[in-house]
């Protein structure tokens, strides 16, 4: 940080002559002499006294030294923590709540892990309910930094970005003792006669395309709207009423 200059002229005090200062700054005589002269000339300052039998510092080159020790002692404690700035690690703060789990972006990091050396993680739970989830999204960076979901709802784009980590196909959540429940897969006549809850309408395009497809080509399900957001409140509601939720 301090020029070459300055440093030689730091060595040649604390060695005593030019040839000394030479060898712990693995150059030479002639060049540590280069360097004096021209920081002299540049200062307006006679900082040694050349003689025969060596070197000796001025009153005005010890008074440099002195304060010069003060601004090495500075440089190296800037350098210090200017280097423990870049190595500290980012904390992320990670969402996490029992709808929209942590665990598949902590996985991936994982596996990754390479790439995140700089990174730790900090896991922050909060409550997903359909009254408080747009202004969780709303305050990201706040008290959460990012989190995991489904992002496919207009009002939630409109509140922050996303980066698409996966799909996953429509699945339908039934009572335990239903006679479809455990099957892996089934076909839409499968579920002719049955209630479907659904979100509404209205603020998720691919959602509402498929509802108007199962209205038109499926009438013997009845549809049942909620709201735009599932919480617990809704899985509770599919499991008093019996219904199946999509």
């Amino acid at each position: 940080m301090l020029s070459r200059q300055f440093q030689i002229f730091m060595h040649v005090v604390e060695c005593g002559s030019f040839s000394r200062a030479a060898s712990i700054t693995y150059t030479t005589p002639a060049s540590v002499m280069k360097h004096i002269n021209a920081l002299e000339e540049r200062l307006g300052l006679v900082l040694f006294e050349r003689g025969s039998s060596g070197v000796r510092v001025t009153p005005a080159g010890k008074s440099l030294y002195e304060d010069g020790k003060k601004l090495v002692s500075e440089a190296q404690n800037a350098l210090k923590k200017a280097k423990n700035i870049k190595n500290e690690m980012t904390t992320l703060r990670i969402g996490s709540s029992f709808l929209n789990s942590s665990e598949a972006l902590t996985n991936i990091c994982a596996r990754h892990k390479e790439h995140f050396k700089h990174y730790k993680f900090s896991i922050v739970p909060y409550d997903d309910d359909r009254d408080n989830i747009l202004s969780i999204i709303a305050s990201l960076g706040e008290r959460i930094d990012l989190l995991v979901g489904a992002f496919n709802s207009r009002k939630m784009q409109a509140c922050a970005n996303y980066f698409i980590l996966g799909s996953y196909r429509l699945c339908v959540a039934l009572p335990s003792g239903h006679p479809l429940a455990g099957k892996r897969s089934l076909h839409l006549k499968e579920l002719h006669g049955e209630h479907l809850m659904m979100v509404k309408t209205g603020d998720t395009e691919f959602l509402d395309d498929f509802a108007a497809m199962l209205k038109a080509e499926h009438p013997q399900i009845t549809i049942e709207e909620t709201d735009y957001y599932y919480d617990m409140d809704t899985f509770n509601l599919c499991g008093q009423k019996e219904v199946l939720l999509l």
